[in-house]
């Protein structure tokens, strides 16, 4: 039998054996409920006979239902785990409607990161090769997994990796405790100390980790962030993610902190930084390229401009697979359950996680085995997961204006796209002009509407399905609709 502690992680937890008495013990101590939940991934529930079990491996269950609700779908096992007859009932999808993050299982955009890192090499071998690299594409996409995947190749090439907001391109403290500097004031202090007393220390460090001088470190705090970055030494990768808030609030610059940070990304931008290897990686939805276009960023080198779109399909394979192998433990040809998930999510990372992370956590919660029925309750749990992720982004815009905007797409069903005008003219039917822009630019903030070539796309087919179904008053009847297969054109797969 294993021993439970309270440091083990998961992964411990899941693959250990414990007595059901150890297990109730440990669970009263955590003081764990239903909808309380630690670090570790447990549950407590209460079996038809009364007693207390401490779950593994189960998916978390909303709060709003009772312990007498769930008993019976519960079978408790000799080994003190407990598995489910039923889940769908129970999970509760607002808990798992992330889209951004590092992705725990990554395949495929291959082209992407060879890009990546030849501009990488590039910039090595010519400080003036630093450059913006930019991926844009609409929520859900995998932005943020690619960014972090591109930051672990930065890493194992030696470049220094910073991840970082709009504030540390204006306020130089707040790049200084970004890049592992201490504040201000201390800086002055410890510096004064250091070239009183040392030749080392503090100066070994910041030598080591970031290449800034001891000559020139007492002097950071009072300097622009450009100046900062001009001081230091050594190969730097920063790194922005939801790139377009950035972009659109310091566009019109009347303060010199948004004039520091328009002249620090044109400086990266153009390789002006002095000796010194210096890339910006950022990410954003479609207004993103646009938005550094009034910063003065409009042309892009060689490959360093993506549209990101769905996973090819052989990568969405790959991932589902890990999923349901790696993390589900499945037992048996998981190719049925692959192809009946990918025929929900399209290729959309997002949506690919979420019901590849359901069939997992399912999996492990019913005995690995994977039937029909099983997979029937994965896809429900899947699409409350999806349905709430339109939601979210759909958030802020009344009624009417869903409906004018499925309207305007309701006559572009061939294709998917539409131009600003036609998706205008259906929201001035129904608001003013000022009301109906101010909708027009929230839809794309929020990632409803994407930018394809001077047309415009609902960017996800089950999205543009969602809004059509439930906003369009004169829909078709459903056996006319067509059914979404297959990503909207003009969106590279890779």
């Amino acid at each position: 039998m294993s021993i439970l502690h309270r440091e083990m992680n998961v992964e411990e937890f899941n693959n250990g054996y414990f007595y059901v008495s150890d297990l109730r013990t440990f669970a009263r101590e955590l003081g764990i409920t239903v909808g309380n939940y630690r670090t570790l991934f447990f549950g407590i529930f209460s079996t038809e006979n009364g007693s207390l079990c401490l779950a593994k491996g189960l998916p978390r269950i909303s709060s709003s239902f009772s312990l007498e609700q769930i008993a019976p779908k519960i079978i408790l096992c000799p080994d003190g785990s407990c598995h489910y007859t039923s889940m769908s009932d129970f999970v509760d999808p607002n808990l798992d409607i992330e889209d951004r993050g590092e992705a725990k299982y990554f395949h495929g955009r291959t082209g992407i990161l060879d890009s990546f890192q030849r501009r990488l090499k590039w910039a090595e071998k010519d400080p003036k090769k630093g450059t913006t690299f930019l991926i844009q594409a609409a929520p859900g996409a995998g932005k943020s997994a690619l960014l972090y995947k591109c930051a672990e190749l930065a890493k194992k090439a030696n470049w220094q990796v910073a991840h970082i907001g709009p504030s540390e391109l204006c306020e130089t403290n707040t790049l200084l405790r970004t890049l592992g500097l201490e504040k201000e004031t201390q800086t002055k202090a410890i510096t004064t100390s250091v070239d009183a007393h040392s030749k080392g220390g503090f100066f070994d460090v910041v030598k080591a980790g970031l290449g800034f001088s001891r000559s020139t470190t007492k002097a950071h705090a009072e300097r622009s962030p450009l100046e900062v970055l001009k001081d230091g030494e050594g190969k730097l990768l920063l790194i922005m993610d939801e790139a377009q808030d950035f972009a659109r609030d310091f566009a019109p610059s009347p303060s010199k902190e948004q004039r520091d940070a328009r002249a620090l990304i044109d400086s990266v931008h153009n390789g002006k930084i002095a000796g010194r290897p210096v890339m910006l990686l950022t990410a954003g939805l479609s207004a993103t390229k646009r938005a550094f276009k009034d910063l003065g960023v409009s042309r892009f080198k060689d490959n360093c401009y993506v549209e990101l779109g769905p996973l090819k399909p052989e990568a969405e394979r790959a991932v589902i697979q890990d999923w349901l192998q790696l993390e589900g433990r499945a037992k048996g040809d998981p190719t049925p359950w692959i192809e009946a998930i990918m025929q929900k999510t399209h290729g959309w990372p997002q949506h690919v996680a979420a019901y590849a992370e359901s069939a997992a956590i399912h999996l492990r919660a019913t005995g690995r085995q994977m039937t029909p029925e099983k997979l029937k309750e994965v896809l429900e749990v899947g699409e409350m997961k999806r349905i709430k992720f339109y939601k979210s982004r759909a958030d802020g815009l009344d009624e009417d204006h869903r409906t004018a905007i499925a309207r305007a797409f309701a006559s572009a069903r061939k294709d998917q796209t539409q131009t600003r005008k036609a998706i205008m003219a259906s929201l001035l039917q129904d608001v003013e002009m000022q009301e109906a822009s101010e909708t027009f630019e929230l839809a794309l903030d929020n990632g409803v509407l994407d930018n394809r070539n001077g047309r415009y796309a609902i960017p996800i087919p089950s999205m543009f399905d969602w809004f059509i179904d439930n906003y369009f008053i004169d829909r078709d009847p459903p056996d006319t609709i067509p059914p979404s297969t297959n990503s909207p054109p003009d969106r590279p797969l890779d």
